[in-house]
């Protein structure tokens, strides 16, 4: 019999469940996460607990914060308000298989420190733009992390004072402007659409409010790419999540860096949308 290590990837919009076999992914399963809360889990604790009876160990890599096993919500508008939530037990306990939780942006960078695009970089910061934003910092071959609970949380760095509420409850945030859900929010808004990022993106991108929306969050990406290379000296960026993936959006940004610091290489996640799962993957063998 087969047996599986799988990985719980808990983003914004979607729960991700991938099902691996060594190092390889052979099975996925996708589940909508939207106004989601910890209640839920129980409909994917028991879609494993009924499916397979050959889990070795289960990965979870989710937004927000892990803390000694406890999970909490960061943007309390985009999954639900939550603390210390006892996710690793929620498994654990029940299935009776070892289980682990990491945020999902330790994940990322993990994941394309062992498997994809930073496996020959001794030092990059990993930045996923997606439903929120959120970096891992790689130095030295190890993930940067303290005894708190936030490291490299840099969506939830203020970068206007006094600006637009953020779901975390504080003004200003990077994810406030620069996130799929704030861009999005502010071109269906203006134009009287209701279309998500990449579809705006695929139909309007010649149209001036979009092109100038595009700019206005891409150039405050970039210049938070520029404040971590002057605070930690990294020169290698790994950009991932849905939006920062996009050719356009990753373009922009691209240009944006390059014409201000000529230093800053900018790289796509070569593992794309798994980066979290592969991360998950990795934690497993360095946790053995």
């Amino acid at each position: 019999m087969n047996k599986f290590f799988v990985s719980v990837d808990i983003g914004g919009t979607k729960i991700s469940l991938c099902f691996f076999k060594q190092n390889t992914i052979i099975k996925k399963k996708k589940f909508t996460t939207y106004n989601f809360g910890p209640s839920n889990l129980t409909h994917i604790r028991n879609y494993l607990k009924n499916n397979f009876n050959n889990i070795t160990k289960i990965g979870i890599a989710t937004t927000g914060l892990i803390y000694k096993n406890n999970w909490s919500v960061l943007n309390k508008k985009m999954i639900g308000s939550f603390e210390n939530f006892p996710i690793v037990d929620f498994f654990r306990k029940d299935m009776k298989i070892p289980t682990f939780a990491i945020g999902d942006t330790h994940a990322a960078s993990l994941g394309e420190l062992h498997y994809g695009n930073g496996r020959k970089l001794k030092n990059f910061f990993y930045i996923t733009v997606s439903t929120g934003i959120g970096g891992s910092a790689i130095i030295n071959g190890n993930v940067l992390n303290s005894s708190q609970k936030i490291v490299g949380q840099i969506g939830h760095t203020v970068i206007k004072n006094n600006g637009k509420l953020c779901g975390c409850g504080r003004k200003g945030c990077l994810e406030a402007y620069s996130s799929g859900t704030a861009i999005e929010k502010k071109i269906n808004q203006k134009l009287k659409l209701n279309l998500s990022l990449k579809e705006i993106i695929k139909y309007h991108n010649k149209n001036k409010f979009v092109i100038d929306a595009l700019n206005d969050a891409t150039l405050l990406v970039s210049e938070s790419i520029i404040n971590i290379h002057n605070i930690l000296g990294i020169n290698n960026f790994i950009i991932g999540g849905s939006v920062g993936l996009n050719d356009i959006f990753f373009k922009k940004l691209n240009l944006f860096t390059f014409k201000k610091n000529n230093e800053i290489k900018l790289i796509k996640a070569g593992l794309r949308n798994n980066a979290e799962s592969y991360g998950c993957l990795a934690y497993s063998k360095l946790k053995k």
